[in-house]
């Protein structure tokens, strides 16, 4: 531990009370588009239609249609592009990396009950948000430095330290407070945040088939996730109408997230006539440990920096209704055939909780949550066309805003695409989706930097059929 006994203890109250955020259980409670190339190149209307491994994660009444067994696997390509404008000053930066989709087996039993056709026991590895991305932007010209802001607002000695060591500032004995020299001037200021990890879900899912008119299905699943965020911050300093730079320091935080949890999920597909699917499903609140660890370094004369205690505290995710519609045109014998689906999800991330042992910090940011974010809708629509043995897959999704601010803008809009070549024994499925939506970074003094934010998933997707 690289801190000093001197600060243990206000290094605790400090970080204890800035630590869990209402982005953070945003962050573990909305899904992105992530899966089998299937569930991708359909934009996730598959509610009612099922006969996918991603199923478990969301109808697990879709794993009921299987007539055999299956295994798939699914890699592929993300990458997440963001613009950010600060002040009509354009900065583009992006991160990628390899997707793992999906990972799942499926053993289907045919049953002695004439009820019951098939029974299906699944265990599955779906993806459900990919967080890669990486923003860059510049601020000049600005009047009040992020020095005086810290000491302004008081901070604790615990988050002074690394400044202080480093002489960025220094302690005035006669005024009882922090000084520094960049507390006067103009100031030009480079902030660039990255952003990694993903969040994930272990499934274990049983399903049935009654007489080809009713399919159900439960998933136990077992989310884990891991959010890393790198921000580092510069501040150079320059006298007033001078450009003449006279001092600069860097600013880096680092903070990793750990997320384990359980939740279950029960759905239902009913076929009340030969080309229509109706399907519901419910998930109940996911129930996450979390484990927070935090960084911080600054470099100016000297650089100082080192770890925090690591802290501990629980999230509960919102409940979540899903409810499906679907066609089924053509019928085994037709040369061309095809599906058009709908799927509608509701969630309030209103909703969402923290709970940590110290009943401040959890009533203040729970109390944040409430007054921040709203009841959305999940709009998903999908298309698909069968010339024999070609697939052909469109989609379009739209998931709303969950702040009740539209200055705070967590929506996203997907245009997705694909195709799937099939045999008797083996099939791949190709998926290539684009989202889009706009947000919005406030620096300490309130001013916005309006960013653009688009993701990329290219993937495929390999499955046996025994």
């Amino acid at each position: 531990m690289k801190k000093t006994l001197l600060f243990a203890a206000s290094i605790l109250a400090f970080f204890s009370l800035s630590a869990q955020t209402e982005e953070d259980a945003l962050r573990f409670s909305q899904y992105g588009l992530n899966g089998t190339s299937n569930y991708i190149s359909k934009a996730g209307a598959i509610g009612a239609l099922g006969g996918d491994m991603t199923s478990a994660s969301y109808n697990p009444a879709g794993l009921g249609l299987y007539t055999s067994s299956e295994f798939t696997m699914s890699l592929g390509y993300y990458g997440g592009f963001t613009q950010a404008n600060s002040n009509g000053l354009l900065y583009n930066d992006y991160r990628s990396n390899m997707n793992l989709g999906n990972l799942g087996a499926l053993f289907n039993f045919k049953t002695p009950n004439n009820n019951f056709k098939n029974t299906q026991i699944a265990f599955g590895l779906n993806r459900l948000k990919a967080y890669g991305n990486r923003s860059i932007y510049q601020r000049d010209k600005v009047n009040k430095s992020y020095i005086s802001h810290i000491i302004a607002e008081g901070s604790s000695d615990a988050f002074m330290n690394d400044f202080y060591e480093s002489y960025v500032v220094d302690f005035d004995t006669t005024i009882n407070d922090y000084t520094s020299v960049f507390q006067s001037g103009e100031f030009s200021q480079i902030r660039s945040i990255e952003e990694s990890g993903s969040l994930n879900e272990m499934t274990f899912s049983l399903s049935s088939n009654y007489q080809d008119l009713l399919y159900f299905g439960a998933t136990v699943g077992i989310p884990y996730g891991n959010y890393h965020r790198e921000m580092s911050f510069s501040e150079t300093r320059y006298n007033v109408n001078s450009d003449v730079a006279t001092d600069r320091y860097i600013y880096n935080e680092k903070v990793d997230l750990y997320a384990s949890g359980i939740n279950f999920k029960a759905g239902v597909i009913a076929k009340p006539i030969s080309f229509l699917r109706i399907g519901a499903a419910i998930h109940t609140p996911t129930y996450y440990n979390i484990e927070d660890r935090f960084y911080s370094e600054v470099s100016f004369e000297k650089t100082v920096g080192g770890d925090w205690e690591p802290i501990f505290y629980d999230l509960q995710t919102p409940f979540k209704f899903l409810g499906s519609l679907a066609l089924v045109l053509g019928d085994k014998e037709s040369k061309v055939k095809g599906t058009l689906s709908a799927d509608y999800e509701y969630s309030d991330y209103s909703l969402m909780k923290f709970r940590t042992e110290n009943i401040l910090d959890e009533t203040t940011v729970n109390n944040d949550i409430n007054r921040f974010f709203r009841a959305t809708n999940t709009l998903k629509f999908g298309g698909e066309l069968k010339l024999g043995s070609l697939a052909l897959r469109c989609g379009y999704a739209m998931m709303e805003n969950p702040y009740k601010s539209d200055r705070n803008d967590a929506s996203m809009q997907y245009i997705t695409g694909g195709f799937g070549i099939k045999s008797k024994h083996y099939f791949m499925d190709f998926a290539y989706a684009y989202s889009f939506g706009n947000s919005v970074s406030r620096e300490y003094d309130y001013k916005e930097i309006d960013l653009k934010n688009t993701q990329h998933i290219a993937q495929v997707t390999l499955g046996v059929k025994f």
